[in-house]
């Protein structure tokens, strides 16, 4: 190959990929926060396009079965779509209605309804665990230092992983008469307040806390007291033995000697709600990701006052180097990309997370139905869009659409050998965009119109390529579309395939 045709190769980024599934296998479009929303900002607008393209190349680059994803500001659902399957022998699509097990992210939710009991006097976080669970006295504890009731929330109770007596091969969950039975047999595996140990065994105390303290059972405390009052229809306990219409069947992971299994759930115990029996869906979650953006003095309730969500979210305890540490219910992170809140969750063939970042007051939902489904792809996502969100926000810009006449070029275009580009129309013209890249901005390039149809490339800033211009042909059908483009004086020839 000549070199010159090698280095404009070089910079569009065109690797061979997976062929991609038929357009009738897509999800349907995205939902759009309307009018007036930051949405229709321009930047915002061009970084949910690119967001676009670059999560339903990752759907066909990990081969997922499906996977919902909502980008939250403050108090708007601003985008939200479906990728995929929420059913794929039945060809269900995934959107932002469809349900998930949210599994860990659960958790989050019992801390608000301990910190609520406590709000409201019926506890207080710095009591001992057992002035409230006369049982709860593990084997080797001492009165000088208790595990107490904020302990529990921010996994620095020094109590094990797992619930005493739990079975994830072959799916049990001990149920609350069980774990009282067994705590006094069942040592610490640390002295409390001493090391961070996640305990799915101290959220099932968490639940069984506020079972007690308000004399109701824990999912009727949530549903009555921190589900309905934010309006939150969608999300409830299930018993893993049960399914209901919209919920995503959980895959495993892939396989190479046939199709991934349908796998099995936990059964429903009344220690495990308050660990991980939650279902949901994006739309719903977006309301529980703005209502963790109600942090000011001015939110006086119902669910928690503003200042009681900045104590969810401030450190109770951290790493010695601080890069990491817990909040109550949440989990806080802190490196070169800024300091985030965020938990995830993991069940048999379901992944989620919740990703918020309070600098820009962005958040980010991602429900897979897949074992290997990434959870990382919420930071990817947060990466091309919190940016551009919180400068729209600090600002009123006027807000001009792509143009229309360019929007005609936009589209996925594949070569002979199975290479795929996508010619993105944003604000300032046109991009190429590797849509399986792992930064698909780091990936783009500009295309600067030199007549009707034809244009050249301009490689991004820092680009070793950045003074290489390849011309680039369209050719258009009887309607003025796209039809193909051709590269390097008709070298390369890309078909549009949608």
């Amino acid at each position: 190959m000549h070199p010159a045709i090698a280095v404009s190769v070089v910079a569009l980024a065109l690797s061979a990929f997976a062929s991609q599934a038929p357009a009738q296998d897509r999800a349907a479009a995205a939902t759009v926060a309307p009018g007036g929303s930051l949405a229709a900002d321009p930047a915002v607008r061009d970084a949910l396009a690119r967001l676009d393209v670059w999560l339903e190349g990752q759907r066909y680059r990990l081969d997922l079965p499906g996977f919902a994803v909502g980008v939250v500001h403050d108090q708007q659902l601003l985008w939200s779509k479906g990728y995929g399957y929420a059913d794929v022998a039945r060809r269900i699509p995934s959107t932002d209605q469809t349900l998930y097990r949210i599994a860990s992210i659960s958790k989050t939710f019992a801390a608000t309804a301990v910190v609520q009991l406590a709000e409201r006097g019926k506890l207080s976080l710095h009591d001992p665990v057992s002035r409230h669970l006369k049982w709860f006295a593990p084997g080797d504890s001492t009165l000088a230092a208790p595990a107490r009731v904020w302990n529990l929330l921010s996994h620095s109770a020094g109590l094990q992983r797992e619930v005493p007596g739990s079975d994830w091969d072959a799916l049990v969950s001990p149920d609350a008469e069980s774990i009282e039975a067994a705590t006094r047999d069942t040592p610490l595996v640390l002295p409390p307040q001493t090391r961070l140990a996640y305990s799915n065994y101290g959220y099932a105390v968490a639940g069984q806390l506020v079972r007690q303290v308000s004399g109701l059972p824990y999912a009727k405390y949530l549903r009555d007291n921190v589900l309905e009052p934010l309006g939150m229809t969608a999300t409830d306990v299930l018993d893993g033995r049960e399914t209901r219409p919209g919920l995503a069947v959980p895959y495993g992971r892939r396989r190479l000697d046939g199709p991934r299994a349908i796998e099995q759930q936990m059964p429903r115990s009344d220690a495990f709600d308050s660990v991980g029996a939650l279902v949901s869906s994006v739309s719903d979650l977006a309301k529980w990701a703005s209502f963790q953006f109600r942090d000011s003095d001015a939110n006086t309730g119902p669910v928690l006052t503003g200042a009681s969500l900045r104590d969810m979210h401030r450190p109770h305890f951290l790493l010695s180097d601080w890069s990491q540490g817990w909040g109550l219910g949440w989990r806080l992170t802190r490196n070169d990309a800024g300091a985030r809140i965020d938990h995830g969750g993991s069940l048999p063939g379901y992944r989620s997370s919740l990703l918020l970042d309070p600098s820009s007051r962005v958040a980010v939902i991602l429900l897979m139905n897949a074992d290997d489904g990434p959870r990382e792809m919420s930071a990817g996502i947060l990466k091309l869009v919190a940016e551009p969100i919180r400068r729209a926000a600090a600002s009123s810009p006027a807000a001009p659409a792509p143009s229309t006449d360019l929007a005609r070029f936009a589209g996925l275009y594949r070569d002979r050998f199975g290479g795929q580009v996508y010619v993105l129309a944003v604000t300032g013209g046109l991009q190429l965009l590797d849509p399986e890249a792992a930064d698909i901005e780091a990936s783009a390039v500009m295309l600067r119109q030199t007549g009707p149809a034809s244009f050249v490339t301009e490689s991004p800033p820092g680009s070793i390529t950045r003074a290489v211009a390849s011309r680039v042909q369209f050719t258009l059908d009887e309607g003025g579309q796209a039809a193909s483009f051709t590269m390097d004086d008709g070298a390369y020839r890309y078909r549009r395939v949608r």
